[in-house]
């Protein structure tokens, strides 16, 4: 009887005991994990230092007056006043590329261009016409119109010429031929044209029973 109560005893000291272990390793542990302070000789942890009071003063944010100097003392001399200069602007060593600037043409050949056109007297010679004589000469430079009717500026009093025939019109440096719907049609070098052409000098230009020999 006694036997099984000596053996349940030994058990529940065991238990305690590992408890109890148990109990500090996990108190340990915990300390560590949260950054405890050390624990002194006396088994209780070390008391942080106060942090020293600040003065009525500084948690004001006031500034405490400097003592007065004493009556007769000459007073401290002002230091020096160093005058503050801006520093100059810094110049970009990047500067943007400036755009090129258009160049203007001067070269020799387009001025020899220019005063070829200048020089240049188009006109329509009649070579052969029923209706006009031959040689006569129509100056085209600034254009004309050509048809029977007197409006026109070459005038063709032909039956097979509509009232407004053709017209010549510059463009650019070029003269061009248009045929403005005649019955009977425009014809360069014996083609029949449609709209407008240009006309190059040699050519002959036929309207009706007249026929132009374009020159310059």
């Amino acid at each position: 009887m006694l036997e099984p109560i000596l053996f349940g005893s030994k058990i529940l000291f065991l238990i305690l005991l590992y408890l109890f272990i148990f109990m500090i390793v996990r108190r340990l542990s915990r300390d560590l994990s949260d950054g405890a302070e050390p624990i002194g000789m006396s088994g209780k942890a070390a008391e942080p230092l106060a942090p020293p009071r600040p003065s009525p003063a500084a948690s004001s944010g006031r500034v405490a007056p400097l003592p007065a100097p004493p009556v007769g003392a000459p007073s401290p001399a002002a230091p020096p006043v160093t005058p503050v200069t801006s520093p100059a602007p810094r110049q970009d060593r990047e500067r943007t590329p400036e755009a090129p600037q258009p160049v203007a043409e001067t070269g020799s050949s387009t001025r020899e261009f220019d005063y070829l056109v200048n020089k240049l007297s188009p006109r329509l010679v009649v070579q052969h016409s029923k209706v006009v004589d031959d040689g006569t000469v129509f100056e085209v430079k600034g254009g004309a119109t050509i048809g029977r009717s007197p409006r026109s500026q070459i005038v063709l009093p032909d039956d097979f010429v509509s009232s407004t025939h053709a017209r010549i019109f510059a463009r650019k440096q070029f003269l061009f031929l248009e045929d403005l719907g005649s019955t009977n049609g425009t014809f360069i070098d014996g083609r029949r044209i449609e709209g407008e052409h240009q006309i190059k000098p040699g050519q002959e230009i036929v309207i009706g029973d007249t026929i132009f020999r374009f020159e310059e």
